[in-house]
């Protein structure tokens, strides 16, 4: 090979490779394999969750897989825990697929839990969603009954032809409704009352003959 041939060569790029063959000169070029599709991408790239002990379970969020490519490929989501779940759990996609993740607490403890959701593709790897679940104790200690209810109670009425009392119930302070008639007992429970608002409370008294006292001493409650 003459200096100008060797000058010709030094600038041939470094992926040719020069073979001499009975002083031929073969000219071999090596591409790179070009992939089948780009990595997936998850975004968000982390969930997390928040509910209270006991309550309902918290919303579904939407999670949305990305490819940058134009061929069709399938998916399937898997996952680590058992309150843990994604709608599709499979299906085909192009550029991209959503999922509705979410989270069961049903018989839950409170507490912190940690989760992965795996989005698996056939063509072009996995993409890993960590998930967090934080569920916080109750704060209220009273039942459903006790914030809609008020027990009323009084010293019983002397008089020998007693027969019965009448609750009387009304949301301004002197002003009520229809009586209920609880008969011959000195205390009573009044149900489904509404949170936020305060009632009033009287009671009578009244006899044999239907003759009615006046009313007791008023009282009230708030309900929250």
């Amino acid at each position: 090979m003459n200096r100008t041939e060797s000058r010709g060569w030094s600038s041939v790029p470094s992926w040719f490779f020069q073979l001499r063959r009975t002083g031929l000169i073969t000219l071999v070029m090596i591409l790179p394999a070009l992939p089948e599709a780009w990595a997936a991408q998850a975004s968000p790239s982390s969930i997390s969750f928040q509910a209270v002990q006991g309550g309902l379970n918290p919303s579904n969020q939407v999670v949305v897989i990305s490819r940058d490519a134009s061929r069709q490929v399938r998916w399937k989501a898997s996952d680590n825990a058992s309150w843990l779940s994604a709608s599709p759990g499979s299906g085909a996609m192009t550029t991209s697929a959503e999922l509705a993740v979410g989270a069961n607490i049903s018989g839950m403890p409170a507490g912190t839990y940690n989760a992965s959701l795996t989005v698996t593709l056939s063509k072009g790897g996995t993409v890993s969603i960590p998930v967090t679940l934080t569920i916080v104790p109750t704060t209220s200690t009273k039942s459903p009954q006790d914030t809609t209810t008020a027990t009323l109670s009084w010293a019983p009425n002397t008089d020998s032809d007693l027969a019965g009392y009448k609750v009387y119930v009304g949301t301004s302070s002197g002003a009520y409704g229809i009586p209920v008639d609880v008969g011959n007992v000195t205390s009573y429970t009044i149900g489904q009352l509404t949170a936020g608002t305060t009632y009033y409370f009287a009671v009578t008294a009244y006899d044999q003959s239907k003759n009615e006292s006046v009313y007791s001493g008023e009282v009230s409650k708030s309900i929250y």
